[in-house]
Protein backbone atom coordinates (compact mmCIF):
# COMPACT_ATOMS: atom_id res chain seq x y z
CA UNK A 1 0.00 0.00 0.00
CA UNK A 2 3.11 2.64 1.18
CA UNK A 3 4.95 1.71 -2.19
CA UNK A 4 3.42 3.44 -4.55
CA UNK A 5 3.39 6.70 -3.22
CA UNK A 6 7.08 5.98 -2.15
CA UNK A 7 7.89 5.01 -5.56
CA UNK A 8 6.33 7.86 -6.88
CA UNK A 9 7.47 10.34 -4.08
CA UNK A 10 11.74 8.84 -5.50
CA UNK A 11 10.89 9.41 -9.24
CA UNK A 12 10.02 13.27 -7.84
CA UNK A 13 13.11 13.64 -5.95
CA UNK A 14 14.97 11.91 -8.62
CA UNK A 15 14.01 14.55 -11.38
CA UNK A 16 14.02 17.41 -8.96
CA UNK A 17 17.55 16.88 -8.44
CA UNK A 18 18.43 16.68 -12.21
CA UNK A 19 16.78 20.10 -12.44
CA UNK A 20 18.84 21.21 -9.54
CA UNK A 21 21.89 19.74 -11.05
CA UNK A 22 21.59 21.18 -14.64
CA UNK A 23 20.09 24.60 -13.80
CA UNK A 24 21.87 25.73 -11.00
CA UNK A 25 25.22 23.70 -10.89
CA UNK A 26 26.13 23.32 -14.12
CA UNK A 27 24.30 26.98 -14.76
CA UNK A 28 22.86 26.02 -17.89
CA UNK A 29 21.26 29.47 -19.57
CA UNK A 30 18.33 29.30 -22.46
CA UNK A 31 17.78 33.38 -22.04
CA UNK A 32 19.17 36.07 -21.32
CA UNK A 33 17.45 39.47 -21.39
CA UNK A 34 19.73 42.65 -21.90
CA UNK A 35 19.18 45.85 -22.02
CA UNK A 36 20.01 48.15 -25.24
CA UNK A 37 23.06 49.67 -23.17
CA UNK A 38 24.48 46.73 -22.23
CA UNK A 39 24.03 45.05 -25.65
CA UNK A 40 25.74 48.05 -27.40
CA UNK A 41 28.64 47.65 -24.76
CA UNK A 42 29.17 43.94 -24.61
CA UNK A 43 28.01 43.12 -28.35
CA UNK A 44 30.85 40.02 -28.54
CA UNK A 45 29.81 38.31 -25.77
CA UNK A 46 26.05 38.78 -26.33
CA UNK A 47 26.45 37.22 -30.26
CA UNK A 48 28.29 34.82 -28.58
CA UNK A 49 25.71 33.52 -26.69
CA UNK A 50 23.68 33.91 -29.47
CA UNK A 51 25.96 31.54 -31.42
CA UNK A 52 25.18 29.20 -28.09
CA UNK A 53 21.87 28.74 -28.87
CA UNK A 54 20.73 30.38 -26.21
CA UNK A 55 18.14 33.03 -27.19
CA UNK A 56 19.15 37.00 -26.41
CA UNK A 57 16.28 39.46 -25.80
CA UNK A 58 17.06 43.97 -25.92
CA UNK A 59 14.56 45.92 -23.63
CA UNK A 60 14.27 49.08 -24.54
CA UNK A 61 11.59 51.08 -22.48
CA UNK A 62 8.32 49.13 -22.66
CA UNK A 63 9.88 46.92 -26.47
CA UNK A 64 11.35 43.62 -26.44
CA UNK A 65 13.63 42.58 -29.23
CA UNK A 66 15.10 39.27 -30.34
CA UNK A 67 18.19 38.50 -31.46
CA UNK A 68 18.29 35.59 -33.98
CA UNK A 69 21.01 33.97 -35.98
CA UNK A 70 20.63 33.75 -39.44
CA UNK A 71 22.37 30.82 -41.72
CA UNK A 72 23.30 31.02 -44.91
CA UNK A 73 20.17 29.32 -46.23
CA UNK A 74 17.81 31.95 -44.51
CA UNK A 75 20.16 34.51 -46.27
CA UNK A 76 18.27 37.56 -48.72
CA UNK A 77 19.53 36.14 -52.38
CA UNK A 78 20.65 39.52 -54.01
CA UNK A 79 19.26 40.59 -57.42
CA UNK A 80 21.54 39.59 -59.91
CA UNK A 81 21.25 43.18 -61.64
CA UNK A 82 22.11 44.74 -58.70
CA UNK A 83 25.47 42.73 -58.28
CA UNK A 84 26.17 43.30 -61.77
CA UNK A 85 25.83 47.25 -60.76
CA UNK A 86 28.07 47.13 -57.08
CA UNK A 87 30.80 45.23 -58.99
CA UNK A 88 30.79 47.55 -62.17
CA UNK A 89 30.96 50.24 -59.11
CA UNK A 90 33.82 48.26 -57.43
CA UNK A 91 35.58 48.24 -60.61
CA UNK A 92 34.95 51.82 -61.37
CA UNK A 93 36.28 52.98 -57.75
CA UNK A 94 39.69 50.68 -58.34
CA UNK A 95 40.30 52.39 -61.32
CA UNK A 96 40.00 55.66 -60.05
CA UNK A 97 36.55 56.78 -62.26
CA UNK A 98 35.15 58.46 -59.28
CA UNK A 99 33.80 62.09 -58.56
CA UNK A 100 35.16 63.94 -55.34
CA UNK A 101 32.13 65.72 -53.56
CA UNK A 102 32.74 68.11 -50.93
CA UNK A 103 29.44 68.68 -48.35
CA UNK A 104 28.93 72.12 -49.41
CA UNK A 105 28.26 71.93 -52.76
CA UNK A 106 26.60 67.97 -52.66
CA UNK A 107 23.12 69.01 -54.72
CA UNK A 108 24.74 71.03 -57.17
CA UNK A 109 27.53 68.34 -58.70
CA UNK A 110 24.75 65.78 -58.70
CA UNK A 111 22.42 68.19 -60.35
CA UNK A 112 25.24 69.20 -62.58
CA UNK A 113 25.87 65.79 -63.83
Amino acid sequence: MYMIPLFFYLVFCTIFVLFFILFYVIKIKTMVVASANDFRVNQKKYLDLVKQDIQVFLKRDNDLFAITPISEKQQVNFNPVWVKHIKKAEQEIKSGKVTAIKSDDVWRKVRDR
